[in-house]
């Protein structure tokens, strides 16, 4: 009987108390390893960046509200330089003050000093180099998207000017109370011109007529030269000049200017007619002068390796579908690869070659490569002296 009880009892299973110990060691385990898991995927997810940092752009007035929109899109993609999350921020702000301020190292300037230089003026983004090549190094030598002037005219107006095949070598003889062009309501074709001299549009109407001259040359001795046919362009406009384009364009679409067009560079036409429709783009003959917008890296100081890196990100972007795009719905023209042998820029017919109508708020032109950059500033007052701009009105 013995030997049958001791029988009995090797056959007993692991005492309760063991198995609950185990299950709850188990369930302890897992657990914790849950816990890591899960904690840790949150920490990679939530830890791509250790750090935060703000990419300081600085755009022309012409292309701000491209530049703003694409950095609106690019900071929505959360970029990530060196560990520390990227949001871009536009300043706006004219070539000629950013240039004196950059070539000063932003001692005078107010705001944070850009990484991104955004210039709509070849010419400004020289002078910047004569003073501080190394500033601008390594910069891509062609823009990344360019604005040429138009003619804004009145949308009843428009077919009557397109149809006369208005051009930019003619425009003296096609304009002012004995031009050649006559408007549907009897009406000649009454340029305004804000002074050249801080006017780009109307400095940019007025090279554009030198460039479409017997050789092309767009200097202050061509100036000199058609000083009497500049002149009589300025006279053929209103008594009284707008100061600005803006108020040139609010007066033309009220009718209460005394003239039928204006010169405006095609994004800045686009901005207006957004929200004050009636106007209408006319790119007469030739070729037009416009602005040349690059996007311009700076090697500086205050630049660190993290907002190099982040530029860069910019950069990239800008240069994407996305960039294009953003571009494209501000009225600028994205220029495409030339093919091999083709004619520089100048050299072939530019945009606004077919002298006709341009849609409200769309790029004026055919090859935004064509586009001319702007002479600079002492042309710019050289036509201001030819047109007697410091007189009118």
């Amino acid at each position: 009987m013995t030997s049958r009880h001791a029988s009995r009892g090797g056959r007993r299973g692991v005492a309760s108390w063991i198995i609950v110990t185990v299950i709850a060691a188990v369930v302890v385990i897992g657990a914790a390893l849950a816990y890591i898991l899960i904690v840790g995927g949150s920490n990679k997810a939530e830890g791509t960046c250790s750090s935060q940092v703000q990419l300081p752009v600085v755009s022309a007035p012409g292309a701000t509200a491209a530049i703003t929109s694409a950095a609106t899109a690019f900071n929505g993609t959360a970029p990530v330089a060196r560990s520390a999350c990227v949001t871009a921020a536009v300043t706006s702000l004219p070539d000629s003050q950013a240039q004196l301020a950059l070539a000063d190292e932003w001692q005078q300037a107010a705001g944070t000093p850009p990484a991104i230089w955004v210039p709509e003026s070849e010419a400004a983004l020289h002078a910047l180099e004569a003073t501080d090549s190394a500033m601008t190094a390594g910069r891509d030598t062609n823009p990344i998207a360019t604005s040429p002037v138009v003619i804004a005219v009145r949308d009843e107006d428009a077919a009557s000017i397109q149809s006369a095949g208005l051009s930019w070598a003619d425009l003296a003889a096609s304009s002012g109370p004995d031009g050649t062009v006559t408007l549907p309501s009897g009406r000649k074709l009454i340029v305004a011109l804000p002074d050249p001299t801080s006017n780009r549009a109307s400095s940019y109407a007025l090279q554009s007529v030198l460039a479409n001259k017997a050789g092309g040359t767009v200097d202050v001795a061509s100036v000199t030269a058609n000083a009497a046919e500049l002149a009589s362009i300025g006279a053929g406009g209103p008594s009284v000049q707008p100061s600005t384009t803006e108020q040139a364009l609010n007066q033309l679409a009220d009718r209460s200017g005394g003239f039928t067009a204006v010169p405006v560079v095609a994004s800045e036409l686009a901005a207006f007619t957004a929200t004050t429709p009636g106007l209408t783009a006319i790119a007469p003959n030739g070729t037009a002068v416009g602005d040349t917008v690059y996007a311009v890296p700076l090697s500086a100081s205050w630049v660190t390796p993290t907002l190099d890196d982040a530029a860069a990100l910019f950069l990239a972007y800008l240069r994407s579908s996305d960039g294009e795009a953003a571009f494209a719905e501000h009225g600028l023209q994205v220029p495409s690869p030339r093919p091999a042998g083709s004619t520089g820029a100048g050299a072939s017919p530019a945009a606004g070659s077919s002298g006709g109508a341009v849609p409200t708020g769309s790029p004026a032109g055919s090859d935004p490569a064509d586009v001319i950059p702007d002479a600079g500033a002492e042309v710019a007052a050289a036509l201001g002296a030819a047109i007697g701009a410091s007189t009118a009105g």
